[in-house]
């Protein structure tokens, strides 16, 4: 049915009727949204109404370039966000501490597009030294990680501060220093060591919004990748490729957030221990409990 939509035909009662009987959308809502679901649990996202071609087989042919570029993305934010953020505590209320949360301030304010723009007229017009547009080797991948990663490092900096600052005023930082423990290895080791859970919690977050990223950092720099293939469908009201990605965007949050979860019961020995007592009165109950229906009885 491609060719019908895309021949300008004149829109005909028959013409009509067969498109919407040939989408399924003759059917009631209730039926249509079943059927949806069914094919989709089968990641079946059903046929873009533009190209004729399987939404899923698209989505999974520009995946790999969208995962490099949040990939990509994520590093940079982990690399950078977590020195610039030691080192405003290291110098608090310093030089290097105001110049740091100027730039997060300036980068938090920046819209990721309009930032884009201005790395492609510098380093791609001005200078010339990477690509503009499309792929052509690993460089091409430069500007957009550091595009869509600027947001990501100015908050993660802020954070890492933040709670690196309130980590100072525990007991251990004391009795650390009482030990003749200071400089870096007291700010890195003891303060960032316990403060880094929090921000764990956040990097895991940082993935999803990555990927959200990718929307509009793909079309700028003509990446092909579900970014900017999404931007196409929403352009052209091609509702299979939006549906597909906004379940793989929650998808996404859904999987990173599960992921985080875990893994901070692993990383904090506290959490574990809560977790042991827990079940260990839960199974002390149910001991009482079964002990006095025995008695009753």
């Amino acid at each position: 049915m491609t060719y019908i939509i895309n021949s300008n035909l004149p829109a005909t009662p028959e013409l009509v009727e067969e498109i919407r009987h040939s989408f399924g959308l003759d059917k009631p809502i209730l039926t249509q949204y079943v059927l949806w679901l069914q094919s989709a649990m089968q990641l079946d996202f059903g046929t873009s109404y533009m190209t004729g071609r399987s939404v899923s087989e698209d989505f999974l042919h520009f995946l790999p370039t969208t995962l490099i570029l949040v990939a990509c993305g994520f590093v940079l934010t982990f690399i950078c966000s977590v020195p610039l953020g030691i080192l405003s505590v290291y110098y608090h209320n310093r030089f290097p501490d105001f110049l740091i949360r100027f730039f997060c301030f300036i980068g938090v304010s920046t819209p990721n597009f309009w930032f884009a723009f201005l790395l492609m007229l510098f380093f791609c017009i001005y200078l010339g030294w990477l690509p503009a547009i499309g792929i052509e080797g690993a460089q091409s991948f430069i500007l957009p990680s550091i595009s869509i990663a600027l947001m990501s490092i100015c908050i993660n900096t802020r954070l890492i501060r933040a709670n690196m600052l309130e980590a100072q005023k525990d007991r251990y930082v004391i009795y650390a220093k009482m030990r003749g423990i200071k400089g870096w290895r007291l700010y890195v080791k003891h303060i960032f060591y316990n403060a880094f859970l929090p921000i764990f919690t956040a990097m895991g977050m940082h993935l999803g919004e990555l990927i959200g990223g990718a929307l509009v950092i793909e079309s700028v720099f003509a990446l092909p990748g579900i970014g900017l293939y999404s931007i196409q469908g929403i352009a052209n009201h091609d509702y299979p490729v939006i549906q597909c990605f906004i379940v793989v965007l929650s998808f996404c949050f859904v999987l990173c957030n599960a992921i985080v979860d875990i893994c901070y019961g692993l990383l904090d020995p506290r959490i574990r221990k809560q977790m042991e007592n827990a079940e260990n009165a839960q199974k002390g109950q149910v001991y009482h409990f079964e002990s006095a229906i025995k008695e009753n009885v």
